[in-house]
């Protein structure tokens, strides 16, 4: 068991980096979250707890940024594909794509984690961890995320034989 000044942190963190989130108890017997460069992707209540699925801040800007805005290297253009987590929303190109919610989860959680191969079932665990379906429930949310994105975009989100899905930015 770790002390309580550690809480937060990471088992092989220096002592001097700080905690990616803090747990403060509050006055009035409330418990405050505070996050340090991470956000929410996804929030489920349940009776008794709350699951809050957590990833690093986007690199891209959510938008088009303006013309006074300081460019940045051109190392790469940017992923078609903007997730922005605080407004839930989805931009392709900049056309806003309207998502449900489970599927707006997928997609958000396979963009924020590019190249990386998933399961079915870790996928299932990562953004449905109450849901008793069957890992097959997240073959359907694929199809229906794929047509919604469309014959341009559709091919980013990859099939990996034997293992699961994964999201390919553009090249």
């Amino acid at each position: 068991m770790r002390p309580e000044s550690e809480f937060g942190l990471p088992a092989d963190a220096a002592p001097d980096d700080g905690p990616p989130l803090a747990v403060d108890r509050l006055p009035d017997g409330k418990w405050q979250l505070t996050l340090h460069d991470l956000e929410p992707v996804s929030v489920h209540r349940l009776p008794d707890e709350v699951h809050i699925i957590l990833a690093p801040p986007c690199e891209q800007p959510p938008y088009p940024t303006t013309a006074n805005a300081p460019a940045r290297p051109s190392a790469a253009p940017p992923d078609p594909i903007q997730i922005d987590t605080a407004a839930r929303t989805v931009s392709i190109e900049g056309r806003q794509l309207s998502l449900p919610r489970l599927e707006f989860d997928l997609l958000a959680h396979l963009v924020l984690h590019p190249q990386r191969a998933f399961t079915r079932q870790q996928l299932m665990d990562a953004l449905w961890p109450t849901c008793q379906s069957s890992a097959r429930t997240v073959d359907v949310h694929i199809a229906r995320l794929r047509r919604r994105l469309g014959p341009g975009r559709r091919d980013s989100i990859s099939t990996v034989f034997g293992i699961g899905y994964k999201y390919l930015p553009a090249p």
